[in-house]
């Protein structure tokens, strides 16, 4: 019956343009007092949609020990700053803390910067990337596929389910007494998946109705995004 009702439901399904959609990652914490501001600029960036970019919000866990145990934080997301910020030479991680592919240090508060940061990140697509969402009552299945394009760098292949419109009312630590807004939290992280000469394809089961939305990123050693590419969940019912 589940196998007749999964082949029954309508797939829903995007794949990556020729050009590369960057990557916008901010590392934050709910224990952070200068965090909040870089929630809100991050939940106003993706509602004003004007960027052109994906973008996704990490909480690390390393603030957990001060009187608030952020329930978005894991230490995957400290594990991946903390690599990110090898990756480019450095040694410290902070918060809250913007990176755009191999920059790791983005001044989010200027405009011009972010839009310089982003236009850098651009450019022709270094990888093809292909999503494909199939909803069904026994469970839903969520199919990745990655490809480099010729002469691309070794590049490893990501993938988070996000989640929007998350509040959190804070009674210890640093926001004691705030309530917080959250968009593009990172919920689930699966991969890396090296991709090195041939394609990337991978099929992952979720819970039926997994809320959130889908972003799959290639990733180089230097930290390039090769590409990125969501896919929204709330448009596959």
């Amino acid at each position: 019956m589940a196998a007749a009702a999964r082949a029954a439901t309508p797939a829903c399904g995007v794949r990556s343009a020729d050009r590369i959609v960057p990557l916008v990652e901010l590392y934050t914490s709910e224990g952070c007092s200068s965090c909040p501001p870089a929630d809100r600029w991050l939940s106003a960036r993706v509602a004003d949609g004007a960027d052109g970019a994906n973008w996704l919000a990490f909480h690390v866990d390393y603030w957990d020990a001060l009187g608030w145990r952020d329930r978005f934080a894991s230490p995957r997301h400290t594990q991946r700053q903390r690599a990110r910020v090898a990756a480019a030479g450095g040694s410290t991680v902070y918060t809250p803390q913007v990176m755009i592919g191999p920059r790791v240090q983005v001044t989010w508060r200027a405009a011009p910067m972010l839009r310089r940061a982003l236009e850098a990140a651009g450019g022709p697509a270094r990888a093809g990337l292909a999503l494909r969402l199939l909803r069904a009552q026994g469970g839903d299945v969520l199919r990745l596929g990655a490809a480099p394009v010729a002469g691309a760098p070794a590049a490893e292949v990501w993938l988070a389910r996000s989640v929007d419109g998350r509040t959190s009312p804070v009674r210890a630590g640093e926001n004691a007494g705030a309530t917080l807004h959250h968009d593009r939290v990172v919920v689930d992280l699966w991969g890396p998946w090296r991709l090195d000469g041939a394609p990337v394809v991978r099929t992952l089961a979720l819970p039926a109705g997994a809320e959130g939305d889908f972003t799959a990123f290639v990733q180089a050693d230097d930290g390039r995004v090769l590409q990125s590419l969501r896919l929204a969940g709330a448009a596959c019912r």
